[in-house]
């Protein structure tokens, strides 16, 4: 009887040590992949695979497998350009307080991983884009890449104007998903689609800037606070809020259209956001960076949210 009490007793301590080792592999596991998301900026690709989903809705408001393979293949291809791109910068990032607990910085990735992965999910990307009914996706897909990694990168370190090729870069997802359903490259709603995101981009950045301006008033790569003072570029802001707020509500205008409580939701918040900006940074001694950057995004997608719904629900009562 002892025995088998012994026996019990050993058994119970070596089927503990092996869930021990499970867990620890399991926290290992679920920590690499936290890791790589960093590295690949998965908020940032998610928000580009949204605005891919956002121009191919405008142009074929069914969501269909073609949907599915351009959605993924430009997250996929945006994941490794971003991870190249924590890789080429790595060495900047670790002088800023904004960006220096990124996974190279820290140390929690080598470069041979980041390169890997940059391989893989750019690989990956483009091979999703290719198996597209259009050659457009994977083609602009490329152009995207070479435009991201090859010239604002590389320009960054060197210039103020590296953000124009950046902003171009970011303006092409949304024309991607649009070419993928079928729409026209020579239209009017892909020139909207372009300018839409390219005037999204600048302010988007701006925030940034302005919400860690000691980080880069102190760094020693060119920005635009080196340029014009923190006032200068406040006023900067008004136009280029103004012009998107038209765009958002251009684009509901276009071909194809959208439900009146959509127009009217757009309307509506995107004249609440531009009030929210006037008063923070009009009448306000200190502006709120960080609540102007949550409302500026949200307000975005908010509209493409309901522009897109907007136009799947039409199509859908139209063919009932």
């Amino acid at each position: 009887m002892r025995v088998e009490t012994t026996q019990d007793f050993g058994n119970t301590i070596a089927m503990t040590q092996r869930q021990d080792r499970q867990k620890n592999v399991l926290l290992a596991l679920q920590q690499d992949i936290f890791v790589r998301l960093r590295l690949a900026k998965a908020g940032l690709c998610l928000l580009l695979g949204f605005s891919t989903l956002f121009g191919f809705l405008l142009a074929e408001p069914h969501l269909s497998v073609t949907a599915f393979l351009v959605v993924t293949g430009v997250i996929s291809l945006a994941g490794g350009g971003a991870t190249l791109n924590s890789l080429q910068d790595w060495r900047q990032d670790g002088q800023m307080s904004r960006t220096r607990n990124r996974p190279l910085p820290r140390g929690e990735l080598t470069s041979r991983q980041a390169i890997m992965q940059a391989v893989v999910l750019i690989g990956v990307g483009l091979v999703i884009l290719a198996a597209c009914p259009s050659c457009w996706p994977v083609l602009l897909g490329f152009i995207s890449l070479l435009l991201y990694n090859g010239v604002y990168t590389v320009l960054k370190p060197k210039t103020v104007f590296a953000i124009f090729p950046g902003a171009i870069c970011g303006g092409l997802p949304p024309i991607i998903g649009w070419l993928a359903a079928g729409g026209q490259l020579l239209s009017a709603t892909a020139g909207m689609l372009f300018l839409l995101l390219v005037l999204w981009q600048i302010p988007h950045f701006w925030l940034i800037l302005l919400r860690y301006r000691e980080d880069y008033i102190n760094c020693d790569f060119p920005n635009m606070l080196h340029e014009l003072s923190e006032q200068r570029m406040k006023r900067l802001f008004l136009p280029w809020i103004a012009a998107l707020v038209m765009a958002m509500i251009l684009i509901t205008f276009l071909p194809g259209g959208v439900g009146n409580m959509a127009r009217v939701s757009v309307l509506a918040s995107s004249f609440l956001m531009s009030i929210v900006f006037c008063v923070q940074l009009g009448l306000c001694r200190q502006a709120n960076y960080r609540l102007l950057f949550i409302i500026f995004n949200g307000v975005f997608f908010f509209n493409m949210l309901v522009i897109g719904g907007s136009r799947v629900l039409l199509s859908h009562a139209a063919g009932q």
